[in-house]
């Protein structure tokens, strides 16, 4: 006689239950903004397709799948029963299809793919393995979710952008592994070093870009802040050439102090990666000390957002593509001049070490702080890149002294610059 756990029974059926409720009710959203987009009355043909699978369907069917996978698993069923139940399915989703395709003449399978899946999940509940069908109920309900969000985005990217993505794809996933697993180096500069720059120069850049190009002309504080993870200098430059003099006078401040918070986040995460990938040994401890400045310097960053959000430019800004393999190529060889220099300033003791990270910062701190840390363990790098970091917060001034010719909005930033500066190397210095 066979012993039916009502508990385990009821366990499993109800995870099925749910997860087709769950599958069920994506499919009703779906048909209801589907059709709020006609707003029109339906003709025969769109009354036909109306009549899609919904919340009860779908609820049935993985109630169908487990109640057999049930039976079979304590013996109520046996094989042929199961695979006859089985069949059942299999010829009523067959007919569905072929009424969608050739009578509605409703082109897409998604719906008969889901209606499968939802049956395989119920055999899965049905089965015991209520977790896994679970798990694969949310995540199905979550790729059928975000159809509506995904056309918008990709609605609103050009082809162009989807081929640089794609470049990038390339150059990090297919070309990467071969440099990250070589050995290769000279004069103490390691073939994965200089690839690392690379990358980074690109996919920091690529980021900055995407972010500037969803975001359009919504205000030029997102240009400020997300152009200043992809290169700090130009987008102070960028963004003061779209001002006025006035707004100069009122703004630029702001800008900078964005552009610099950006600039420290992306250059502490370099930091970060050139510890993990060039060292093997660094840890979290070795870091504290950037991550803590990064997080004070990060606090004037919240007052300039709220001041300049609220202005708006009176044309879109003209992003170019920062996705540059030219661009991408002379940022490495400068960090192949400024890592074959850090070289020399390690036989110079620590006073060459300090000049070279003070003036290599200047020039280009990511490059400097990967150079260092070819150079240097953790967490001794770490020190000498928060002031190659620092050095390159200061070099605003100059950059907007290049840009704007205002000496007295110039004067605002060196002093401003100085403090935040000052104050990232003293939080580095104390933790």
């Amino acid at each position: 006689m066979v012993v039916v756990d009502v508990r385990e029974a009821l366990v499993r059926v109800i995870v099925a239950l749910l997860a087709g409720l769950l599958i069920g009710l994506e499919r009703e959203k779906a048909r209801a903004v589907a059709e709020e987009r006609r707003k029109k009355k339906p003709s025969l043909e769109e009354m036909v397709v109306k009549e899609i699978p919904g919340l009860r369907t779908f609820a049935l069917i993985s109630l169908y799948a487990s109640s057999s996978a049930y039976a079979y698993s304590v013996h109520l069923i046996d094989a042929n029963a199961l695979i006859v139940l089985v069949a059942a399915f299999a010829g009523v989703a067959t007919v569905y299809a072929a009424h969608r395709l050739i009578i509605a003449r409703t082109g897409g399978i998604t719906t008969v793919i889901v209606m499968l899946v939802d049956y395989i999940i119920g055999l899965l509940a049905g089965l015991g393995a209520t977790l896994v069908a679970a798990a694969l109920a949310v995540l199905t309900t979550f790729m059928l979710a975000i159809k509506l969000p995904v056309e918008k985005i990709v609605g609103r990217i050009r082809y162009e952008e989807l081929l640089w993505s794609l470049e990038l794809a390339i150059v990090l996933v297919v070309v990467g592994p071969f440099f990250l697993t070589s050995n290769i180096g000279f004069f103490g500069v390691s073939l994965k070093s200089l690839y690392l720059f690379f990358a980074l120069v690109l996919t920091t850049s690529y980021l900055g870009y995407i972010a500037v190009r969803l975001k359009g002309v919504e205000g030029i504080a997102y240009l400020a802040l997300f152009g200043g993870f992809a290169n700090s200098e130009a987008t102070t430059m960028a963004c003061l050439e779209m001002m006025s003099s006035e707004e100069r006078k009122k703004l630029s401040l702001h800008v900078v102090v964005l552009a610099n918070v950006a600039m420290v986040i992306r250059n502490v995460l370099i930091a970060l990666i050139a510890g993990v990938l060039l060292s093997g040994t660094a840890t979290l401890k070795d870091y504290l000390g950037l991550l803590a400045g990064a997080i004070i310097v990060s606090v004037p960053a919240y007052f300039s957002w709220h001041r300049l959000i609220a202005y708006r430019v009176s044309s879109h800004p003209r992003i170019e593509n920062p996705l540059s393999f030219g661009i991408a190529l002379k940022s490495t060889l400068l960090y192949l001049a400024l890592a074959l220099l850090a070289v020399v300033a390690v036989f110079k003791g620590v006073e060459g070490l300090l000049l070279f990270s003070a003036l290599g910062g200047f020039v280009n701190a990511g490059a400097t702080i990967l150079s260092l840390f070819s150079v240097q363990q953790p967490p001794v790098a770490s020190y000498y890149a928060a002031l190659a970091i620092a050095a390159a917060m200061l070099n605003k001034s100059l950059y907007a002294y290049i840009t704007a010719r205002d000496l007295e909005s110039v004067k605002r930033i060196a002093i401003a610059t100085i403090v935040h500066a000052t104050a990232f190397l003293a939080v580095v210095s104390f933790v």
